[in-house]
Parts: C-alpha cells; structure tokens; sequence
C-alpha cells in the first residue's frame, strides 16, 4: 500500500480516537454522552475508510477501463 493511502485512513481515525480517548480519561464525557460520542466516532471512522477506500478503487477500475479501450483502439 502507498503511504499516502495510508495516513489517509490512519491519520483521520487516529485523531478522532485520541479525542475521545483524551475525553473520556479526562472525565468530560460521561455516562450515556461518552457512549453516544464513542459509536458516533465508530460510525464516522468507519465511513471514512469506506470513502477513502471506494475512491481508491473507482479510481484504480477507471484505469483498468481506460487502458482496456486503449488496447481495444489500437
């Protein structure tokens, strides 16, 4: 895997779990708010993996496409 692909999956969802991490050691998010905030940063973690890693693969398939019909033209 490219390293740019990487740190844009790693660093996005690092980031919102040190936050919570951070808030939740700290005691400012408790009781049922600490569990709303910690499914809510599952959820938009795991909808930026899935963005990152669509993109990634319409784009590698746009390329597959592009290089068949330039085979297909020649």
């Amino acid at each position: 895997m490219k390293a740019e692909y990487l740190i844009k999956i790693l660093v996005p969802t690092f980031l919102i779990f040190a936050l919570l991490v951070w808030l939740t050691i700290a005691h400012i998010i408790t009781g049922f708010w600490m569990y709303l905030l910690w499914i809510a940063g599952f959820v938009v973690a795991n909808l930026w993996v899935t963005r990152v890693t669509a993109q990634r693969s319409y784009r590698r398939l746009k390329k597959k496409r592009e290089a068949e019909k330039k085979k297909e033209n020649e």
